[in-house]
């Protein structure tokens, strides 16, 4: 398959967000509807009753009959057998757009064809290898993976030996690429080898869904337990995430994305139904792997050990995230308890236990900054105070200008002692100053209330799910986004009473009347009552926890 990057990632991206995959299937295969999706006999392999469902939302589609999955680009290269870019151009004609003229070597084409088919070769002949070995079938089951888990990830098994080599000692030319691409690598003195051996097989794809890389993890003991592809024309490390692309096929835009270290991270937290889930393949998080996760959401929560090597780790993703972070965007670090890594704590506690850690015990990126700044720069004197500003404030020259550095700048300012802004401009008019302490008898919502009655335009915020305790948006705030502007006070009072809209509409204090203070009145509001429901939440935990520890001791007192 050719590789497509003379088409711009922009440009397909914007072919599939104008495609509907239910209209495109559907004129192929008629579709019934059931419930939220549509059903029909797959067209991928014979059967009579239904299994082949198309989810409207997501924009994917999949058979739980032989597991065929994918969206509207792999249905006409699959369906119509169509080429990549065959298919993006049938889906571009469809949407009456024309793809991009753009120089295109045919030669470097070609060769880039000739390396995937011979990765996909690899593949299978690692797939072919894993159902041939117990030994590898009996590791995965011990670790917990299920088949269906298995084949979504198209696990394999390198065993002992050269079989790949002997594979492809027939086709010369498959065997030169292969070695170029580092799964055959050739000694000094001419001896050829497989490079994976005794290995569980994870391949790496691309955001297509082509096979442009592997991982190995060793089975048994021995050094190093994990093997990667080496670089090539195919694979970068640094550009590359595993299991984006599984992740995509689940949701193209997920609210929130974690991303973990391992690959079997990332297979069993699939399996027990996360699946908006990458690993970075024991790299340090780069920038292009940061901007390519908020294409592909606006939340990033990093979720490590909680060792110094997971600190270490965070620290990374903390500096190669903040350059991206803009107003919007979110991002947060999980460290689970000691000894815990996703695969074991999932599967001992269950997806819920982990969803919850994610909601009520991942720090925000202002309060991990506050804690590294603490770490580094231990104790309240004066000089140590200083330390922590200046090096808290020069880690944030990279955040993007806008209310979420305006805002982390006074964090930071204030958990140090110093209060003024931080690099205030001396240049035209002095502008109004939010007071540090607002009025006390205004309720949180009651202020955030008027401010979406001053602001009409700031409702879009305080509509995004991140920006509440548990994602959950207050149900008044989603119903008046359905009314008509010129209805917003009446809507008010209908939906938070007369005496509640009446407070908010008479709220009156210094820069509540601009638009941009008001923005900043609006997140430190939103950051504060996000904090402080979930120290209640907390706080709730501990005393339950407490409650059945008491009970459990009642029950069986010491003797």
């Amino acid at each position: 398959m050719p590789d497509m990057s003379f088409i711009p990632e922009s440009f397909i991206d914007d072919v599939l967000a104008r495609t509907d995959l239910v209209e495109l299937i559907h004129a192929q295969v008629p579709l019934k509807k059931k419930g939220k999706e549509y059903a029909a006999c797959c067209p991928f392999h014979q059967e009579k009753t239904p299994s082949f469902y198309v989810n409207p939302d997501k924009q994917f589609y999949h058979c739980f009959g032989c597991g065929a999955h994918g969206n509207a680009v792999s249905f006409l290269m699959d369906y119509e057998h169509r080429d990549f870019r065959g298919a993006i151009e049938e889906l571009a004609t469809r949407a009456g757009m024309t793809l991009p003229v753009s120089e295109v070597d045919h030669k470097a084409l070609e060769e880039q064809a000739a390396m995937l088919d011979s990765m996909s070769f690899a593949n299978a002949h690692f797939k072919r290898q894993l159902r041939a070995h117990q030994e590898a079938i009996d590791y995965l089951k011990q670790r917990g993976v299920n088949g269906t888990t298995a084949a979504l990830f198209d696990l394999g098994f390198a065993p002992n030996g050269n079989l790949l080599l002997g594979h492809c000692e027939s086709p010369p030319k498959m065997r030169d690429e292969l070695l170029e691409l580092g799964l055959i690598v050739q000694k000094d003195d001419g001896e050829q080898y497989d490079r994976f051996r005794r290995r569980i097989m994870f391949p790496i794809r691309d955001k297509r869904g082509q096979i442009i890389g592997f991982g190995g993890r060793i089975l048994g003991p021995g050094e190093p337990k994990y093997l990667n592809s080496p670089e090539s024309r195919l694979f970068h490390k640094g550009q590359n995430l595993y299991g984006l692309y599984e992740a995509r096929l689940d949701d193209a835009r997920p609210a929130r994305v974690i991303i973990v270290e391992g690959y079997m991270d990332v297979v069993m937290l699939a399996q027990h139904g996360v699946r908006n889930v990458v690993a970075t393949m024991g790299t340090a998080t780069t920038d292009e792997q940061t901007q390519s996760l908020y294409r592909f959401s606006p939340s990033l929560v990093f979720c490590f050990d909680g060792d110094a090597a997971g600190r270490r780790a965070a620290t990374k993703a903390l500096h190669a995230a903040l350059p991206h972070l803009t107003d919007g965007r979110d991002l947060r670090f999980l460290f689970l308890p000691d000894g815990e890594d996703p695969d074991s704590f999932i599967q001992a506690k269950g997806k819920s236990a982990f969803i919850e850690q994610i909601e009520h015990h991942s720090l925000s990126f202002d309060n991990f900054i506050l804690q590294l700044l603490d770490q580094m720069e231990p104790g309240q004197d004066t000089a140590a105070m200083a330390k922590k500003s200046k090096l808290g404030n020069d880690w944030i020259r990279t955040l993007p200008d806008g209310a979420l550095k305006r805002i982390t700048q006074r964090r930071i300012n204030e958990h140090t002692g110093v209060w003024r802004a931080a690099y205030k401009k001396n240049t035209g008019p002095t502008e109004p100053t939010l007071p540090r302490n607002k009025p006390q008898s205004y309720a949180k919502q009651t202020l955030i209330l008027s401010i979406v009655l001053k602001h009409p335009d700031l409702l879009q915020r305080v509509l995004e799910p991140q920006a509440w305790f548990n994602s959950r948006v207050p149900e008044g705030f989603q119903l008046l986004a359905t009314q008509p502007r010129a209805r917003w006070a009446q809507s008010a009072s209908e939906l938070w009473g007369a005496e509640e809209t009446k407070t908010a509409l008479a709220i009156e204090f210094q820069g509540i009347e601009r638009a941009e203070t008001a923005q900043n009145i609006l997140e430190d509001t939103l950051i504060q009552l996000h904090r402080s429901e979930s120290d209640s939440a907390s706080k709730q935990a501990s005393r339950q926890a407490l409650a059945r520890f008491m009970a459990e001791q009642e029950k069986n007192p010491k003797s």
